[in-house]
């Protein structure tokens, strides 16, 4: 028997024409906004066509809205029953938190498969929520205020404000802990954590993992079923080149999803919406963490940065990226620019840190000369390296940079940002 060959790796250097931004510009911030595609732009024309329908738009847009819900599914390897839609990701973390209360005395973390008829004020009470000092703020914000609620929130620092804190993340989760709400990808410099091991501890101590992927979908391969993730929730407008904010998904695995009940349901988030029941009752799998009607132009304006990532593949998107990147490091150790990100490539996910003296200054000269970057405090510069970026870009960045390096590093890393 002859094997298949294997599909021919993306040429990324033509896609890129499918980005008006990456032609005009030399584009180093999908992280913060990621570059929108042509197809988009047709998506929210279709779109505008539909506004004049009015009330005969709804069965298309209702149609528009189940479309992304599988396509969301088909990029983490879930069912579309298993994805819920929100406004943005703190709500999803919102949605979720509310529904797991401190006297729920229960393994979350466990398989619930044969387990849906236990009494769920059984077991030790599980006040505690694990966090980290990398995770975005408005994340951070949202799980700190469920003190408010009887929960201890334990936060771990990283050990050198770069790398995720796997190792103090596994030692602070015993039988105490409800949650585990840690980024899988930290905002602040890419920092990609070892997700599996944190998992796995959660799961021995009955506890659940909220994994927050939004600088990571798109960019990192994610396989819900493999990692044996409880939940992962995400957004559009970075690695998946949204063209809009208003949208973002949950994954909830569908045992647990059928275990807890919505503190705020809404109408999309009914059984039967379109019955418009009196009563509620919730929705079988994560859409039961829905609220009221998705925005329809965010949905627009999505599906074909999702499209994109999986009729290219999120594998060799990742491994274009890396290839970049290990360049851009080269590139940086050679003018002494100190790394903010993790050198281990399977430490870190699209973006790198570069620890250059008074780096606001640095972008804005940057920008002035083509070339989109950003910064946040404690981090340098962030420069993505999306797949459709160019060595030659690279080289010119570097090129600039190399006019500052001489300036030594930054304000001394904070740690915590």
């Amino acid at each position: 028997m002859i094997a298949a060959d294997a599909p021919a790796a993306p040429h990324f250097a033509a896609l890129r024409s499918r980005f008006p931004t990456l032609v005009e510009r030399t584009y180093f911030a999908t992280h913060c906004l990621g570059p929108v595609l042509d197809t988009t732009l047709a998506d929210l024309e279709e779109y505008r066509r539909t506004i004049l329908l009015r009330n005969r738009a709804i069965e298309i847009w209702l149609a528009r809205i189940d479309e992304i819900r599988g396509l969301f599914a088909e990029l983490v390897h879930a069912d579309s029953d298993e994805i819920a839609l929100g406004a943005n990701a703190t709500a999803c973390h919102a949605s979720l938190a509310a529904a797991v209360d401190p006297d729920l005395g229960t393994d979350l973390g466990t398989d619930l498969g044969t387990d849906l008829g236990s009494d769920l004020g059984s077991g030790p009470r599980r006040t505690q929520i694990v966090t980290t000092s990398l995770d975005f703020p408005s994340t951070r914000y949202l799980w700190h205020a469920q003190a408010r609620r009887g929960f201890e929130v334990i936060e771990v620092a990283s050990p050198d404000g770069i790398a995720m804190p796997v190792d103090a993340l596994v030692a602070a989760i015993d039988e105490r802990v409800a949650i585990v709400a840690v980024s899988l990808v930290a905002y602040s410099n890419g920092a990609l954590l070892r997700a599996r091991r944190v998992i796995d501890a959660a799961h021995a101590a009955g506890a659940i993992v909220v994994l927050d992927a939004y600088q990571a979908i798109g960019i990192v391969p994610i396989d819900v079923r493999s990692l044996g993730a409880d939940a992962v929730i995400a957004g559009t407008h970075k690695w998946l080149h949204g063209a809009s904010n208003g949208l973002a998904f949950a994954y909830v695995r569908r045992a647990l999803a059928e275990r807890l009940t919505p503190a705020y349901p809404g109408w999309f988030s009914h059984a039967h919406m379109l019955d418009f029941d009196p009563v509620y009752t919730p929705a079988p799998g994560a859409r039961r963490f829905e609220q009221g009607s998705t925005s329809v132009e965010a949905v627009y304006a999505a599906r074909a940065g999702v499209r994109f990532a999986l009729d290219v593949g999120v594998e060799a998107i990742r491994a274009r990226s890396l290839e970049l990147s290990d360049h851009l490091i080269a590139g940086a150790d050679a003018l002494g620019i100190p790394l903010g990100t993790p050198r281990d490539r399977a430490e870190r996910a699209g973006v790198v840190c570069l620890d250059v003296a008074d780096p606001g200054r640095v972008a804005e000269q940057l920008r002035a000369r083509g070339i989109d970057v950003d910064t946040r405090p404690g981090t340098g510069i962030r420069l993505s390296l999306h797949p459709c970026n160019l060595h030659d870009e690279v080289d010119r960045v570097l090129a600039e940079l190399g006019r500052h390096a001489q300036s030594g590093p930054s304000e001394a890393r904070r740690g915590a940002p």
